[in-house]
């Protein structure tokens, strides 16, 4: 847990005090993250966003969560949006190319199935779901706060 005092001093710009929220809370981040664009490049990218929005705007907490569960709506909807970007990319160079880039809706029968190719298919809103339920162990109202869904919304997407 970051304490209040911490926050402020992050609040007032003190380094050492950014310095030490980024120590506690990035592993969990950066994990998060990964788990939602499955790239350790993109990951490292979109964790070091996550800290300069969440620094620079740290005015804006105003306390209703804890801190680190701010900081990680900040991670997911900075890998939400990269997500979005990418899958524009994506259908805008098959588009030109002609072709179609859908997956398969199922593997064949034969075919061994990846759980970090199917978490890849799901769209970026369930894919969040499901990492912070089965890899974070949130419980449904956590949830339901980072991804700003009612908590029956939550519970439907996840069952």
């Amino acid at each position: 847990m970051i304490e209040y005092e911490l926050i402020d001093r992050c609040r007032r710009g003190e380094r050492s005090a950014q310095h030490e929220i980024y120590t506690r809370t990035v592993e969990r981040v950066y994990r998060l993250v990964l788990r939602i664009t499955g790239n350790h490049d993109d990951a490292s990218e979109l964790v070091q966003e996550t800290y300069v929005l969440a620094f620079t705007r740290a005015n804006q907490f105003d306390g209703r969560s804890s801190f680190e569960t701010w900081l990680c709506r900040i991670a997911i909807n900075q890998a939400l949006q990269n997500q979005r970007r990418v899958a524009l990319g994506a259908r805008a160079t098959a588009s030109m190319n002609g072709r179609n880039t859908q997956p398969a809706a199922y593997p064949a029968h034969d075919q061994k199935i990846d759980v970090e190719d199917a978490l890849a298919r799901l769209p970026e809103a369930d894919r969040a779901m499901l990492v912070l339920r089965y890899q974070e162990g949130l419980d449904y109202a956590a949830i339901a706060e980072l991804t700003g869904c009612p908590p029956g919304t939550v519970a439907s997407r996840l069952n």
